[in-house]
């Protein structure tokens, strides 16, 4: 067990007057256990933490049934993040434990969002390797979406752990989609592409979009792709600790609006990142909670237009006194 994350999320569970909390997701295991673990439960009980396997993973300890073991610890009032546990896994925790459960968002995740240095340290390299890649694809006619994701899936497992994610590849209209699967569309110097990517460096991942092709400012896309880059800009000169989370995705939100693109957004201006691609916080219009330093997060203010295409732009930053670029 990682006992300064431990301790951190033990101060955590006093603030909030939790006894316990409890956990099944993979990522949160492996934060503070530094093991990958499938199906397992971490317990964090009267200050220590016990992680429960089943039979499929090695036990220095003659292995014993998960249930059994946890009907033997009284958790009392335990917190739990509703996003990563399932109905029926909470209601098995009940009925074992008979413990008092206190949804409470985030918790875990609040822990994980202030990165120490050595992990901003891969999300940089993870982040320069991804603009390298990004860089070096050459889009050519006939090239097909599904043909430059391969090629980026490809590249990422020759360069690094592999793809953060499946590689969204989007030719002219079909960014219009922010989620668009590649297909078999093919590339004309005439079109815009998007591109989202990013990589894995040590377990943590890298997000990048970027555009590729003709830019002309006076076109429609071309103006909504000032506009998302210029609302980005005004909005890093506002991300400092102490911030409100939800007050920068407003006025990223309100530049966009005042532009004459409201009804294009479609999604939040960013996202926290790490051992997941997406992770706490979601920088959109209703978080409460503040920016911190050593928070490591996206900005990818995007516009969509049906039938014509979509923008978007996309970097990943670690606050200090300030956002600094990373890769």
């Amino acid at each position: 067990m990682n006992t300064l994350r431990c301790g951190r999320l033990a101060r955590l569970l006093e603030q909030n007057s939790l006894e316990s909390a409890v956990t099944r997701d993979p990522s949160d295991i492996f934060y503070f256990t530094g093991m990958r673990a499938e199906g397992a439960y971490l317990v964090f009980n009267r200050g220590g933490a016990r992680l429960f396997l089943n039979s499929l993973y090695p036990c220095k300890k003659k292995w014993t049934a998960p249930v059994a073991e946890l009907k033997n610890i009284k958790l009392g009032k335990t917190g739990i993040e509703p996003s990563k546990i399932s109905v029926s896994s909470l209601s098995a925790l009940k009925k074992m434990t008979g413990c008092t459960v206190i949804e409470k968002e985030p918790l875990f995740a609040k822990i994980r969002a202030l990165k120490e240095p050595g992990e901003i340290k891969n999300i940089d390299a993870a982040q320069k390797i991804s603009k390298r890649l990004c860089s070096g694809v050459r889009l050519t006619e006939g090239m097909s979406e599904r043909d430059a994701a391969s090629y980026i899936s490809a590249r990422s497992h020759s360069l690094s752990g592999g793809p953060a994610f499946e590689p969204i590849v989007a030719f002219g209209a079909n960014g219009a989609y922010p989620h668009h699967i590649p297909s078999g569309k093919k590339y004309s110097r005439h079109a815009l592409a998007l591109i989202d990517m990013g990589v894995i460096y040590k377990d943590y991942r890298a997000d990048l979009t970027r555009m590729k092709g003709l830019f002309n400012i006076k076109t429609l896309l071309g103006r909504a792709y000032a506009a998302v880059k210029k609302a980005r800009e005004t909005a890093l000169q506002h991300i400092v600790p102490g911030a409100e989370i939800g007050g920068i995705g407003r006025m990223i939100k309100k530049y966009l609006a005042d532009q004459g693109f409201e009804k294009n957004i479609l999604h939040s201006a960013g996202h926290g990142i790490g051992l997941d691609v997406h992770e706490w916080p979601a920088i959109n219009c209703s978080e409460r909670e503040k920016f911190e330093k050593g928070m490591v997060f996206t900005l990818e203010p995007g516009l969509y237009f049906s039938g014509i295409g979509g923008v978007r732009v996309e970097d990943v930053y670690v606050l200090e006194d300030k956002a600094r670029v990373l890769g």
